[in-house]
């Protein structure tokens, strides 16, 4: 009886765990199924999901997103081995529930409507469930990831379902290439002169995006401080001319409109 119940357990724990390793899993067939490579939304080029078919899959009774929500749901945090594998768990659930926010209330334009929140602020929202724990987006950003990591690529990586958001993959966050995956996102983000980064010559200014404004404090709210984040992500052409040239720090406006395929311009 007593080998039973150890048997038992085991089986249970096993089953928690695989539980784990299906919801990236299947967080992965979404963005596979639905990511849709950059277009122009209000002239900004930035990758897209299809939410109108993730809208018609997640009503159906036993589809992908209704697998997806499950293992999310039935996600044991304990069973993670290491940080690697809970960094990329809890970006990974935080991307998630942002398209899950967005789903819920769809059509929408923007993940600040007021369909979603009659204060346009959402973030606030306990919308997922994990471990019989409801979280909310700035619950697992600034209370999970950032406390428990302190890693300013955190603020690129969670998804704030924007236009002016950095672009998203067609994969999932994974510990095995979690490193090179929140680098290459940020390089690419860089690169993207309407919303990540801009450099004119001609004035000496050089515009960020206003996610790197809004978060400052992770860089000891320094401008001097941010840019030496920024600087090891830039070209090295574009690295000699500002290490000769003082620059005037400006920001991008941030469009709140939903990085949806329906809203690209005609």
């Amino acid at each position: 009886m007593f080998f039973k119940v150890i048997i038992l357990f085991l089986l249970i724990v096993n089953s928690v765990h695989a539980n784990s390793l299906e919801f990236e899993s299947l967080y992965a067939q979404i963005l596979a199924n639905y990511w849709h490579p950059t277009i122009n939304i209000h002239g900004v080029n930035t990758t897209v999901f299809d939410y109108a078919e993730i809208k018609k899959d997640a009503d159906k009774p036993n589809s992908l997103f209704k697998k997806t929500l499950r293992a999310i749901e039935q996600t044991n945090i304990s069973q993670f081995k290491s940080p690697s594998e809970l960094k990329a768990f809890w970006i990974n659930a935080h991307n998630f529930t942002a398209i899950n926010l967005v789903i819920n209330n769809y059509p929408v334009d923007s993940i600040r409507s007021l369909k979603i929140s009659l204060v346009k602020y959402p973030w606030s929202k306990k919308t997922i469930r994990i471990s019989n724990t409801s979280y909310s987006l700035k619950q697992i950003e600034k209370d999970i990831l950032l406390k428990e990591f302190d890693d300013p690529r955190i603020v690129f990586a969670v998804s704030c379902a924007a236009v002016s958001c950095p672009d998203r993959t067609a994969e999932a966050f994974t510990a095995e290439k979690l490193e090179e995956q929140l680098d290459e996102m940020i390089r690419i983000f860089f690169k993207n002169s309407r919303k990540g980064l801009k450099l004119n010559r001609d004035t000496k200014t050089l515009t960020l995006s206003w996610i790197l404004k809004k978060d400052i404090e992770l860089f000891g709210n320094k401008e001097e401080e941010m840019l030496k984040f920024v600087l090891p992500y830039l070209d090295p052409e574009m690295l000699t001319w500002l290490s000769n040239n003082p620059v005037e720090i400006d920001y991008f406006e941030h469009d709140w409109t939903l990085n949806d395929l329906a809203q690209a311009d005609n």
